[in-house]
C-alpha cells in the first residue's frame, strides 16, 4: 500500500491508545478490506476511504464529508445499537430458544459423527444466524449455510488479492453469497411488514433483526448498492460466526478432555441450577456467567489461546502520544493480539506449571485466599494489586483485572468488536448446555494449522471423528 506501518505490542502503550478517542479504526486499511476480502466495487470503496468524519455520531469539526457519506459512523451506530444496545437481549434470546432445538433428537445412546468442526458449524452457526436474519433468509437460499462456511475456509486467500483466474472457486462462492442476499434484499422489500415485527422490536420474520434492517440505511451512499451491502452483510454474518463457533467447539473441546474440569463444570452449573426457577434452556447467559465464574474463565483462556487477529487504528488529524511513543498524524497503528496473549513474562503460568501455550480453565480465577492467584503473573511490577474486598462469599471468582493490554481477542477502544457480548453470551450458554446435558468422547487429537493468522482462529488439520449422546446421569 505504499504506507509506513507502527507496530505496537506494548501494554501500558494500548492502554492509553485504546483510552484515546481521537485513535480510532483506520479507515484506509478498512477500505481495502472491504475491497479485496469482501469483494465491494472500488468506487465504493473510495467513498469508505474518503470518509474522515470519523466513528462517532458528531462529525469531526474538520470533516467536509456529507452526512450521507458517513458509512463509518452509520456502520457502528447500527452496529452498537443491535448488538450491544437494545437488540442484544431479544437478539441472545433468540440464539437461545433456537440452539437446544438442534441437539434435542439425541438420545442416551450414541451417535457418531466424523467431523466435529462441521457438527459445530451445522448445529451452533445455523442458529446465530438465524437470530440474526430470520427463517426467510434460509427458507429462500437453502445452501446459505454451506456456502458461508465454504467461504469462512478461503477467506484468507482475498488478502493476498490473488486474481480470479487463480482461485476461481473462492470468487464464485463470493459472489453466490452476495446473490443469495440480494434476493433476500427485494422480497423481504416487497413482503415486509411492521405488524410482523416481534413485541420486542426486534425480531422480524422477513428482515430478521432490527440491525438488518437499519443497515439498509447503507444504500444512502454515495456508490452504495445492492450489490455493495451483499458483499459487506457477507462480511457482517462471517464475523457473527467465524471465530464464535470454533471458539465454542473449543471449550466443550478441553473440558471434556479433562475429567476433573468436567466433574467441576457440571457441579457448578448444578450447583446454580437449583437456585433458579428455570430451566437451563431458559437462562440468561450475561447472568450464567456472572454466577458460574468457571464459565467465564474458559470463555476468556479459550479465547486468550486461540484467537489471532490484527486490528488497525490511526488518527487522522493529530499527533497521538501514548506514553513513551508518539504516533504522527495518520500514522497506521497495527495491534497484533498473539504476541501478547502469548507473553509468558505477563501471564500467570504457576511458575510454568500452566505454560502460555497451554489451556489453562483457572487462569483467570482468583481465589481470595491464593496471593498467586489471578490473570497475571504475581511477579509482574505491571500487575495491579489484588482488591482488598474479595467476593462476598469468599469463593473463588473470575478477574480480567490488569489484562486491558494483554487481552485483545475483539481488538480495543472505541472500536472495539461491537459483537463481543454476543459472542460471549453465545459461548457461556453453549458451553454450559453442552456439558450439561450432554456426554462428548473425542477418537482423535484436535490439531489446528496456521493458514489463517491474522483473521483469528485457525482451521483444524483434519477432521475430528467423535460421538455424543443425552447424559444418562442428568440430575432431575
Amino acid at each position: 500500500m505504499g504506507r509506513d506501518y507502527y507496530y505496537l505490542q506494548d501494554r501500558e502503550a494500548l492502554e492509553k491508545m485504546f483510552k484515546d478517542k481521537s485513535m480510532s479504526s483506520a479507515i484506509e486499511m478498512y477500505a481495502y478490506s472491504q475491497y479485496n476480502v469482501l469483494g465491494i466495487s472500488r468506487k465504493a470503496a473510495d467513498i469508505i476511504r474518503g470518509d474522515n468524519s470519523g466513528p462517532f455520531p458528531q462529525p469531526h469539526p474538520l470533516s467536509n464529508i456529507l452526512p450521507h457519506n458517513r458509512v463509518e459512523a452509520l456502520t457502528h451506530s447500527v452496529s452498537f445499537r443491535g448488538l450491544t444496545g437494545p437488540g442484544l437481549r431479544p437478539l441472545t434470546r433468540r440464539y437461545t430458544k433456537g440452539v437446544p432445538v438442534n441437539f434435542k433428537d439425541f438420545t442416551t445412546e450414541w451417535s457418531e459423527f466424523g467431523d466435529l468442526a462441521r457438527f459445530f458449524r451445522e448445529r451452533v452457526g445455523e442458529p446465530i444466524l438465524r437470530a440474526i436474519l430470520g427463517p426467510t433468509m434460509f427458507r429462500l437460499n437453502p445452501t446459505f449455510l454451506e456456502d458461508l462456511f465454504e467461504y469462512d475456509k478461503v477467506l484468507p486467500y482475498y488478502a493476498y488479492c490473488l486474481p480470479r483466474f487463480l482461485i476461481p472457486k473462492a470468487y464464485r462462492v463470493r459472489e453466490r453469497l452476495a446473490d443469495q442476499f440480494k434476493l433476500w434484499y427485494r422480497y423481504a422489500r416487497e413482503h415486509a411488514d411492521p405488524l410482523l415485527v416481534d413485541t420486542d422490536g426486534d425480531g422480524d420474520p422477513i428482515w430478521g433483526s432490527e440491525m438488518m434492517r437499519n443497515r439498509q440505511q447503507l444504500l444512502d451512499a454515495d456508490e452504495h448498492d445492492d450489490d455493495t451491502l451483499a458483499h459487506l452483510d457477507t462480511g457482517l454474518v462471517w464475523a457473527s460466526v467465524g471465530n464464535v463457533v470454533p471458539t465454542t467447539m473449543l471449550s466443550v473441546y478441553h473440558i471434556f478432555r479433562d475429567r476433573e474440569l468436567l466433574r467441576r463444570v457440571r457441579h457448578d452449573i448444578q450447583e446454580y441450577l437449583s437456585t433458579q426457577p428455570q430451566t437451563i434452556h431458559e437462562l440468561d447467559p450475561q447472568q450464567l456467567a456472572k454466577d458460574v465464574p468457571l464459565l467465564s474463565s474458559i470463555y476468556a483462556e479459550t479465547m486468550r489461546l486461540y484467537i489471532r487477529i490484527y486490528s488497525m487504528y490511526s488518527s487522522p488529524y493529530e499527533a497521538v502520544n501514548v506514553g513513551k511513543w508518539k504516533f504522527p498524524k495518520g500514522a497506521l497503528v497495527l495491534v497484533m493480539s498473539h504476541p501478547n496473549h502469548m507473553d509468558a513474562s505477563f501471564w500467570n503460568t504457576r511458575d510454568g506449571k500452566h505454560p502460555v501455550d497451554k489451556f489453562w480453565a483457572d487462569r483467570f480465577m482468583v481465589d481470595p485466599f491464593d496471593p498467586s492467584s489471578g490473570p497475571g503473573n504475581p511477579t509482574c511490577n505491571e500487575t495491579p494489586p489484588r482488591p482488598k474486598e474479595a467476593s462476598s462469599d469468599q469463593k473463588p471468582y473470575f478477574s480480567m483485572e490488569g489484562c486491558q493490554g494483554a487481552w485483545l481477542p475483539y481488538g480495543g477502544g472505541y472500536p472495539m468488536c461491537p459483537g463481543r457480548f454476543f459472542a460471549k453470551a453465545i459461548i457461556v450458554f453453549t458451553t454450559a448446555l453442552l456439558v450439561h446435558e450432554y456426554d462428548f468422547e473425542y477418537q482423535a487429537t484436535l490439531e489446528l494449522t496456521n493458514t489463517r493468522y491474522g483473521f483469528g482462529i485457525a482451521d483444524l488439520k483434519k477432521p475430528v471423528p467423535f460421538r455424543i449422546r443425552k447424559r444418562r446421569d442428568l440430575p432431575l
